[in-house]
């Protein structure tokens, strides 16, 4: 064990119960914020994130054992994130609109992803690894899937199988959202959000 890790291992204390889970929290939402800022992985330092949280650089050690290890659980809590904001926007959209969950979701993916261009880069663009779970994107995929397949059952009409139009739909507005960060000047948000829901017309019959 170097002196370096010797240093991080005293440092790391048992949190008294929530401490941990409180202080994980802003660790993440600081990275976050300091990764989004930065729009690469590569500047992105502990110390950084510490000053950015306003604890000590030995603080971030109790939560995560390095820099990848904070990198991988950001981006897992990215996911989740906008994740979540999708399936919250498919649970509020009108209910006698069978179509109306996917336009919503479909508009929730593209609003974060506006929102949150230097994140964006980093979790869509990253490389998956033999033994890697599925991409963030392929994962959405899968949530879009059940969506469709609801609204199907709730007499949605499809084109093409609820899998296919899953893909078409996410893979499709991922590409419209990287065209509009490379030349922001040539389209806005309402641009994207417009071409998202004629994605949705062209997958119901």
């Amino acid at each position: 064990m170097t002196d370096t890790q010797d240093d991080h291992a005293s440092a790391r204390v048992r949190n008294k119960w929530g401490q941990g889970e409180r202080l994980r929290a802003e660790i993440l939402d600081s990275a976050g914020e300091l990764l989004g800022e930065l729009g690469t992985v590569e500047g992105l330092t502990l110390r950084g994130v510490a000053r950015r949280a306003g604890i000590a650089p030995a603080s971030v050690y109790t939560q995560f054992e390095d820099k990848a290890a904070l990198i991988s659980a950001l981006l897992d809590h990215e996911h989740a994130q906008v994740a979540d904001l999708m399936r919250q926007a498919s649970a509020a959209a009108d209910p006698g609109d069978p179509a109306a969950p996917i336009r919503a979701e479909l508009e929730a993916f593209c609003r974060y992803t506006l929102a949150n261009p230097g994140m964006y880069r980093i979790m869509f663009g990253r490389r998956v690894e033999p033994g890697d779970g599925p991409s963030a994107l392929a994962s959405l995929v899968e949530q879009m899937v059940a969506t469709v397949t609801a609204a199907q059952a709730a007499g949605a009409r499809l084109r093409v199988a609820p899998d296919r139009a899953a893909i078409i739909l996410l893979v499709a507005a991922h590409g419209r959202v990287a065209v509009h960060l490379a030349r922001p000047e040539r389209s806005t948000e309402d641009t994207v959000l417009s071409f998202a829901g004629e994605l949705v017309d062209l997958v119901l019959d």
